[in-house]
């Protein structure tokens, strides 16, 4: 999710299973923070948001400008 009051650096936050993961990827795709997700799960998030990078790019900058 990109929140519309949000911050830069461009990220998304992951929820799932009661757990939040935030996921950076203006440059490189990296996890700034995890709070509960385990090493799978935070590998599989990533790969999505690399396969992803580019429309969520667009996306954030439709967004914050």
């Amino acid at each position: 999710m990109i929140n519309t009051d949000d911050h830069t650096p461009a990220h998304v936050h992951v929820f799932g299973g009661g757990h939040e993961m935030v996921i950076e990827f203006e440059e490189d795709v990296r996890i700034r923070n995890n709070w509960g997700f385990n090493r799978r799960e935070q590998a599989i998030a990533k790969l999505i948001v690399i396969d992803n990078q580019e429309y969520l790019m667009l996306e954030w900058r439709r967004i914050h400008g």
